[in-house]
């Protein structure tokens, strides 16, 4: 059992957690395990939704830096940023990606558009890292990248079919960042609409909104599916700190009064 201490509403809050439970990949970010039995049912595929800047990659960044403190290797497959730019944002929490790859507990792979059929034909080098090194843990970022790159639907499907069929292979328990749209934005009714339709890729799907209050938007998070799960089914509040993601669920989340 963890306890975490937050001042909220200008005061302190207590929260207490279990950071995994009995067969499930725990991410270790505060307040968010407790929603859904412990943590990932292993060898799951689960997206991260939301709009820009609501910390979709710092949440699954958050996920691997927690993992391989634990000693679980993980792997980060970015389309978006460059490597050293993942390195100096990251640094940001107090993450050293470059120094977790150097031990060999983390280990980054970029690719560029003029890429896509080399990770798609080519993925053998991560998967011997992932044999060799027994990752647990991937990170895609993001699926709505790779789903930009093809010209037409039916080619990005027919992709997709194929993404899915390797990163499955892979048996890691695996997050997948993706735009959205938000077309509800009203609190506790806040609703996001996944670009290209991915949802139905995932045993899992995590939403994150920012719904406005006055000038700012304050964020929140909800488990919206996770197959073979008895998840929340509440929106937590939730704060993007200098150690990274940090969840209240016990809290309610209006958009007036957060």
């Amino acid at each position: 059992m963890y306890v975490f201490i937050a001042d909220i509403y200008r005061g302190v809050y207590v929260v207490e957690f279990k950071l995994g439970g009995e067969g499930r990949i725990t991410t270790g970010i505060p307040g968010l395990d407790g929603m859904m039995e412990g943590g990932f049912v292993p060898g799951n595929v689960a997206i991260v939704a939301g709009t820009a800047g609501t910390g979709k990659s710092i949440l699954s960044t958050q996920f691997l830096v927690n993992g391989a403190r634990n000693n679980e290797v993980g792997v980060l497959i970015t389309f978006e940023e460059k490597k050293k730019q993942i390195f100096r944002n990251m640094k940001r929490f107090g993450w050293d990606i470059e120094d977790l790859e150097k031990k060999k507990q983390l280990f980054v792979y970029e690719y560029s558009a003029s890429e896509i059929d080399k990770f798609i034909n080519e993925g053998g080098s991560i998967e011997n890292i992932i044999r060799d090194y027994k990752a647990k843990r991937l990170v895609f970022d993001s699926i709505t990248s790779f789903a930009a790159l093809y010209e037409s639907e039916a080619k990005m499907r027919q992709a997709m079919v194929r993404l899915m069929d390797i990163l499955r292979r892979w048996n890691c328990t695996t997050l997948m960042p993706s735009e959205a749209i938000i077309t509800s934005d009203a609190g506790a009714e806040a609703q996001l609409q996944i670009r290209y339709g991915l949802e139905y890729l995932a045993d899992a799907l995590l939403s994150i909104y920012a719904v406005r209050k006055g000038d700012i938007r304050e964020l929140a998070l909800e488990v919206v599916k996770m197959r073979g799960t008895d998840h929340s089914k509440k929106l937590a509040p939730m704060k993007i700190t200098k150690e990274g993601i940090l969840l209240y669920p016990d809290q309610p989340f209006f958009s007036k009064g957060f």
